[in-house]
């Protein structure tokens, strides 16, 4: 059951990962709303408090809205996904399309490493960071004990990570000098490289899910999805910085 519920996530994740990466896209041509987020810097403040408040209330009443009619399910699911999707979707204004096909494929790259890893990981029992070099074992365990990696944790840390890059994302792309965006966003990213990682390896662990909770996977993959949203976003973003750090400013 828990490698069903745990395939049925990642179909989950992907799937709005897909939709969500298509709007980003799609938002890239419309003109108007490009000019609009460009204007208006408040409302990414606005956009991201309601981020925020959302996700936090989805997860606390998500008992509640499992049990609820299937509509209600659906429109708490899509009004989720919706908001935070746009909260951070400002960096599409200015990102040529070689950062997009660039983000997409590390994206997924790195979601196929977190696979691989888990897989690894689920032999581990004291841990969640097994490492193929031996020297390095020691100290992987070491820094998963110090995190404490269990459902609860992942969760709550699931949430904040998800906030501090959107709040990132949004402060950086008002910063206007490229010097300051280019290594904070990398930074960013590779937070969100790690904790994809850790929460892979972490959703493998014996009793993550709970069985009796009505779609938990649904839950889990639609936290998973913001982590690997939000590293996609970065991606995009940090690659736009570097190519206008560059001098690459054309839309190739």
């Amino acid at each position: 059951m828990a490698k069903v519920l745990l395939r049925k996530t990642y179909k989950v994740t992907i799937i709005m990962l897909v939709i969500g990466q298509a709007q980003v896209m799609i938002v890239m041509e419309i003109n108007v709303v490009k000019e609009f987020l460009g204007r208006h810097y408040y409302f990414s403040l606005i956009q991201f408090f309601m981020s925020f408040i959302s996700i936090q209330l989805y997860v606390f009443f998500y008992h509640i809205i499992v049990r609820t009619s299937t509509w209600k399910r659906i429109l708490a699911g899509v009004w989720t996904f919706e908001v935070n999707t746009i909260s951070i979707m400002k960096p599409a204004r200015r990102a040529p399309y070689t950062s997009l096909l660039v983000s997409w494929v590390l994206t997924f790259f790195i979601m196929a490493v977190s696979v691989i890893y888990g897989n690894i990981a689920v032999k581990h029992r004291r841990g969640l960071f097994v490492s193929c070099i031996h020297h390095l074992q020691d100290l992987s365990l070491a820094f998963c004990n110090f995190l404490q990696v269990t459902r609860h944790n992942v969760i709550r840390w699931s949430e904040r990570l998800f906030v501090l890059t959107s709040f990132g994302i949004i402060v950086c792309s008002e910063m206007r000098r490229v010097t300051i965006e280019f290594p904070t966003l990398f930074v960013y990213s590779m937070l969100s490289n790690v904790f994809v990682i850790i929460f892979a390896a972490s959703i493998r662990k014996p009793n993550f899910y709970h069985m009796d909770a009505i779609g938990d996977h649904i839950l889990i993959g639609q936290l998973y999805y913001l982590n690997f949203y939000a590293l996609y976003m970065g991606y995009v973003w940090t690659t736009a910085a570097g190519f206008e750090l560059a001098g690459v400013n054309n839309r190739v």
